[in-house]
């Protein structure tokens, strides 16, 4: 099978319970809090970290680079494994060249670097040691060292030169984006995505930055605690978490319970409840897949993205067809900058709070102010529902 998988588990001296997997050519972004495991994982796929009780294996285009059935175990220099460092791991007493130079192969001439460290802008820094760079300037020799692991051999082109095949080879990036300003970011996105048009290989991303994950990645890996906890394309799992540890991570605010009721084929009521108030309760209509039992208890998540905000005095329409119309006071507005941030309250369920990002304009447009009210018209796929003991829905 081409591409890499990855299954470990491990107890100590951290948790580890990680599977996953990266096509050639992916991009797979691995996303969680600090301290959840995700520079393991990197540092276990390039070979620099391995607990002693690891159980599992590593393949890289049907290469074993850990097998503990087996008692396979390559070494770091064994694995093809072009691995940017958070903090750039750049040798102080070297120059930029020379950095990328030592990680390059025996196809790879001294023209070769510079030519790749001018397409990484740093054709002027070259001689200049990482003391003498900037932190973006850093990262930038750091992507620049991990792409010649990973990259065809320049010469490999060249009839007169043959090269032997490479061994498979990933591309692991711990955070590269994070110490660079907006504009060098923007450079090394699209060097990012001219690099996956030239070389199919597997990259894996870790970034807490959920907008990078969207913008980047093919697939994302929730990891909490050592573990993957839910994989997916990234606007389904946003949008679709498995359960409320996987929404909290993916930082969706809008988490509620409830309990699910059939009312008739392919049709469902979900009866949203206020906390301490079992009387208090709205009913919103979702899509029955079948998958819950009538009276079941669950937690649910509101995309806001799939809301509309609709002005209090606006008349029902036919649009609204299966969507529920909820009335809502607007209680506070943070201006920032295009977007404010808005907190409702149900009319209905008055402790309960709803948040969502609505734009200046749309605001004006509605003439509603801190204080006013508005409906809120929810269609059915704007729900995700979990039941409350299960991991999946």
């Amino acid at each position: 099978m081409s591409g890499l998988q990855v299954q470990l588990h491990s107890s100590s001296p951290i948790r580890l319970q990680a599977e996953f997997d990266c096509g050639a050519g992916e991009l797979v972004a691995l996303v969680g809090p600090s301290g959840s495991g995700k520079t393991s994982m990197l540092r276990a796929i390039a070979g620099l970290w391995t607990p002693a009780d690891v159980q599992g294996q590593i393949r890289v285009d049907g290469q074993s680079w850990l097998d503990t059935a087996a008692g396979v175990h390559l070494s770091p220099q064994q694995r093809r494994a072009g691995l940017v460092f958070q903090h750039y791991a750049l040798f102080p007493h070297m120059t930029a060249h020379a950095n990328v130079a030592l990680a390059a192969g025996p196809g790879w001439s001294a023209a070769d670097v510079q030519a790749l460290l001018k397409r990484m802008g740093l054709d002027a820094l070259t001689q200049r040691r990482p003391a003498q760079l900037s932190g973006g300037q850093q990262q930038r020799v750091a992507l620049a060292r991990a792409l010649v692991r990973v990259m065809p051999t320049p010469s490999s082109a060249t009839a007169a030169s043959p090269t032997p095949p490479a061994l498979p080879g990933v591309l692991l990036l711990d955070e590269p984006f994070s110490a660079v300003d907006a504009p060098t970011r923007q450079t090394l996105y699209r060097e990012l995505a001219a690099l996956r048009q030239q070389v199919s290989v597997p990259m894996v991303l870790v970034t807490h930055d959920l907008a990078e994950a969207r913008r980047l990645a093919d697939r994302v890996v929730i990891v909490d605690a050592g573990q993957t906890l839910q994989t997916g394309q990234p606007s389904r799992v946003f949008a679709s978490p498995r359960n409320a540890r996987v929404a909290e991570l993916v930082g969706i605010q809008n988490h509620f319970a409830g309990c699910f009721y059939k009312d008739q084929p392919g049709w469902a009521r979900l009866r949203w409840t206020q906390a301490g108030d079992a009387h208090a309760a709205i009913d919103l209509t979702v899509v029955d897949k079948n998958k819950i039992d009538d009276g079941t208890p669950v937690t649910w998540v509101l995309n806001g993205e799939q809301v509309d905000v609709l002005a209090d005095a606006s008349a029902p329409d036919q649009a609204d067809a299966g969507a529920t119309r909820l009335r809502c006071r607007l209680v506070e507005v943070l201006a920032l900058g295009e977007i404010s941030l808005c907190t409702l309250t149900p009319e209905a369920l008055p402790a309960e709070t709803i948040t969502l990002n609505l734009t200046t304009r749309l605001l004006e447009r509605l003439q509603v102010n801190a204080g006013g009210w508005v409906q809120l018209l929810i269609a059915p796929g704007a729900l995700h529902i979990m039941p409350v003991r299960e991991t999946s829905a």
